[in-house]
């Protein structure tokens, strides 16, 4: 991905297999959610128009009958009837909902054939077409046909070829749609329900390497995934009528609703695609299930929230990721859609959710490197953007040696956890590894501290109990110490900073805020630039830690404290949940890889900061009160506040010079809301006093 997007040229949405029904609450699908799929895809119509995208397209499955039904048709007019309600114009192609199955021989559904192609035409409209916007050329095809043997088949395939050939000559930048992936996990998988067979697959294959495809969208698992062939990134996107409950396999929890994970409704919604003038970025709209029914009056449009898109990633924020996320599962057989053969897939919910977040900065151990299909995905997203920090603990050894070396292109960082008397010869063998060339591989120094005599630190050895942990990472109380080791030639010449440690409780543990400003200060003084993780755990491993508004809390004020610092790093740990074995918790996200409150807030705390001056961290004061934490600046420069509540905490008189109108942004919905500030003497409080039920950005907006 190039390092600047450039100017932002239009966004369109990408919506996907809305299952409309014939009638209200009625569907040939034995599942219940399927019953919702009409005031679901009636939500999905009026979400989409408070963005204002320049156009709409729709991946197929329209409607849930089948070809062959008498319901077909209805369901079809029922589809079109919604979606008239679109702002938008619409961009409508084939999936087997609507044309019939690929031919597979064990499924007993209709096949696609020319009976259901000239329905769908006199239905739907066309199976292949192409249209532009700006410098962009979109080809839709009829996935179905793909193997099919039909004489649709051979038109379809040299349509393409000549369209694309015609629109890559004229320098377009080229995008594919499409109901059907090519692939699911790799371009080698055995051909399935969920992905277009050989030799069809090679010959899409072949147009991503021939033609320079920048991206193409698909449908059809109502899952997410994400890869990358030649250059060209082909996007999965999820569904708006629910979940394909086979890949919930892929998590270790049962699901939560009473359909197999069928009706996962945090897994429902649509792509938002904003287009630059060097790339593109997606942006996942979680409808969650919401409804509309049929006599139901919406409320009022909200105003238009994607004339600027999304900001890019957090600068200098990053994630530790303990969970295995990089390789691929299999998913067990079933007598539905793949009794023959076992499916593998991995969880790219976890990077839909990175990115969701603004995280591309991930801390993974090193032995990652050590896997043949880790490494190829590790290349796979950082050609979307994410930066990889490994960690090794003691002297290099010769495999570590050999890892660093083999896959150093795919490497941002690499930290070094150590004893301190292990400093001088981790050194030499570091020097020999990465060099000590401008560009050379950032390594940064974490002390290792034992509780054994002798050892960095006896804190895990309370005279009757052992703290069963390991332990490493500076205190800010070793700031002294750090700022000693700073000065010595031999780590200023192999360490480009050092890790500190911020647990939530149970070791020197300031708040964030305070941490993040105390090392960035080191920072300075010492020209390093240092990190700081921010542990969501204490140290007793039979603590729970499951409190999501104190998560939340915690992640806002480390955040906004990185954001705003100049010489700090930041790595927030834990991503997903910890239910089980050792310092049970809650992090970003849950064991079904969807968002907690924390990673909510941290999404729409960095749509809030983007492109604002809100000073520097030093301009800002922390408040500890009853309440909770009020963190606000503005005695002097702009002006801003965040509430970080215990409890739900009734917000009346704003800290510092505040102007005649702030913003407040709830972290948790990303809603904004104007209030007037009224002065009292020396005082300013809110016209509207408000409610803060969980974390909450106040912002200037005198215009």
């Amino acid at each position: 991905m190039p390092a600047t997007l450039g100017k932002h040229l239009f966004t369109f949405a990408v919506i996907s297999d809305s299952h409309v029904n014939e009638a209200e609450d009625r569907s040939a699908s034995p599942y219940a959610c399927n019953r919702l799929a009409n005031g679901r895809f009636r939500h999905a119509v009026r979400s989409v128009n408070q963005h204002r995208p320049a156009f709409t397209v729709h991946l197929g499955d329209m409607a849930n009958p089948i070809p062959g039904l008498s319901t077909y048709e209805p369901a079809a007019q029922r589809f079109h009837a919604l979606a008239a309600g679109l702002r938008s114009p619409l961009h409508l192609l084939p999936g087997n909902h609507c044309v019939g199955d690929k031919p597979t021989g064990w499924v007993p559904v209709p096949r696609v054939g020319a009976e259901a192609l000239d329905q769908y035409s006199r239905v739907y409209g066309k199976h292949w077409y192409a249209f532009r916007h700006g410098p962009c050329h979109f080809v839709a095809l009829d996935s179905l046909l793909i193997n099919s043997g039909l004489a649709a088949e051979t038109r379809q395939k040299r349509w393409v070829e000549n369209e694309l050939a015609r629109a890559a000559g004229r320098g377009r930048r080229l995008w594919l749609l499409m109901h059907y992936p090519p692939y699911i996990a790799s371009p080698e998988e055995l051909g399935s329900y969920d992905n277009v067979d050989e030799p069809g697959r090679s010959w899409l294959l072949s147009l991503f390497e021939r033609f320079e495809i920048e991206a193409a969208y698909t449908g059809h698992v109502h899952n997410y995934f994400y890869n990358r062939y030649a250059g060209t990134a082909v996007y999965t996107v999820p569904a708006l009528s629910f979940v394909r409950q086979d890949y919930s396999e892929l998590y270790t929890v049962e699901p939560e609703d009473r359909e197999g994970g069928r009706d996962d409704t945090a897994k429902l919604g649509y792509f938002l695609v904003d287009v630059f003038e060097h790339g593109h970025r997606n942006r996942l709209v979680r409808t969650g299930g919401e409804s509309l029914a049929e006599d139901e009056t919406p409320a009022a449009d909200e105003a238009d929230r994607s004339a600027v898109p999304a900001a890019g990633s957090w600068t200098g924020l990053g994630v530790e990721m303990r969970e295995s996320w990089l390789s691929t599962v299999a998913l067990r057989t079933n007598n539905s859609v793949s009794p023959f053969t076992r499916r593998r897939a991995r969880n790219d919910w976890a990077v839909l959710a990175l990115q969701e977040m603004g995280m591309s900065r991930v801390r993974v151990p090193l032995p990652e490197l050590a896997a043949a299909d880790a490494v190829e995905r590790m290349a796979t997203l950082q050609a979307a953007g994410f930066d990889f920090f490994v960690y090794s603990c003691g002297i290099p050894n010769e495999r570590t040696d050999r890892l660093i070396r083999a896959h150093r292109a795919l490497l941002a960082g690499w930290e070094l956890i150590l004893d301190l008397d292990e400093v001088e010869p981790a050194a030499r063998r570091i020097a020999a590894i990465v060099g000590r060339q401008s560009g050379d591989l950032p390594c940064f120094l974490n002390p290792l501290r034992n509780a054994v005599a002798g050892g960095q630190d006896r804190s895990a050895v309370d005279g009757a109990n052992v703290k069963h942990e390991a332990n490493y990472g500076f205190h800010t109380t070793d700031l002294p110490q750090a700022g000693e080791l700073a000065g010595r030639d031999t780590v200023r010449s192999t360490f480009r900073g050092f890790v500190f440690r911020n647990r939530r409780r149970g070791e020197p543990s300031p708040p964030p805020w305070t941490a993040v400003r105390e090392v960035d200060e080191l920072g300075r003084a010492s020209g390093l630039r240092h990190q700081v993780h921010v542990l969501f755990s204490g140290q007793l491993t039979a603590e729970r830690l499951e409190d999501d508004r104190d998560t939340a809390n915690r992640v806002a004020e480390a955040a906004l404290a990185s954001h705003l610092a100049a010489g700090v790093d930041l790595f927030l740990d834990t991503f997903e949940d910890v239910d089980r074995g050792y310092f049970v918790r809650h992090g970003l996200v849950d064991r079904r890889y969807n968002p907690r409150l924390a990673a909510r807030v941290l999404g729409h705390l960095r749509q809030a900061v983007a492109g604002r001056d809100l000073g520097e961290l030093a301009d800002w004061r922390l408040d500890d009160l009853p309440q909770g934490r009020q963190i606000s600046t503005g005695y002097g420069g702009p002006w801003g506040m965040l509430v970080l509540p215990r409890e739900p905490w009734t917000i009346d008189e704003v800290a510092g010079r505040a102007p005649g109108s702030v913003l407040w942004i709830d972290l948790a919905s990303g809603t904004t809301t104007r209030i007037a500030t009224v002065a009292e003497g020396s005082r300013k409080r809110l016209s509207e006093p408000r409610k803060a039920e969980g974390p909450a950005l106040l912002i200037g907006n005198d215009e």
